[in-house]
């Protein structure tokens, strides 16, 4: 009878996966990416109430929204991009995700098409793509190899399209 009780009361260690599965990727992603987008939002509030008022003074007539509107987008990419990482690592999300989220963010914020239906539309998928291209579908080393390369080029490239998108802009 003790034995019994002895075994019950013992406690089963959880088998915590290393990797998710893509379905569980994908919804983990979603998540991360809408508590990052809150984050965002605070980063925004706050420094358009502090950075922005300092900074866009003694401008010209009409220029203080657009000096405003641009310390919003900045900082609203500043916030999500640094909201993510400690929401993503939380919850148990790869490197390789935020990355390319990172990516995703970088490009869809310098294609400056606010008013068109597919950057809406790209924004609601954004999260389920950087899934879906950083996950590691177990198909070998090579294709592995090609689908980090190809993420850290997505990478680059969304710097270089978020520095051309400033200069022009």
């Amino acid at each position: 009878m003790a034995r019994r009780r002895a075994k019950a009361a013992q406690a089963h260690a959880r088998v915590v996966p290393e990797e998710l599965p893509v379905s569980a990727r994908v919804a983990w992603s979603y998540l991360a990416a809408v508590l990052a987008v809150l984050v965002a939002a605070g980063f925004v509030l706050v420094t358009n109430q502090t950075l922005a008022v300092i900074s866009c003074r003694d401008t010209a007539d009409g220029a203080i929204a657009d000096c405003k509107f641009g310390w919003a987008i900045w900082s609203g990419l500043a916030g999500f991009l640094l909201g993510l990482v400690p929401i993503a690592r939380k919850l148990k999300l790869d490197w390789w995700l935020i990355a390319s989220m990172w990516a995703g963010v970088g490009i869809w914020v310098a294609a400056d098409a606010i008013g068109q239906w597919w950057w809406w539309l790209l924004a609601l998928a954004l999260p389920a793509i950087t899934a879906l291209i950083s996950a590691n579908w177990h198909r070998g080393g090579q294709l592995r190899r090609w689908q980090l390369g190809l993420l850290i080029a997505l990478g680059v490239a969304a710097v270089a399209d978020l520095v051309w998108w400033y200069l022009n802009g």
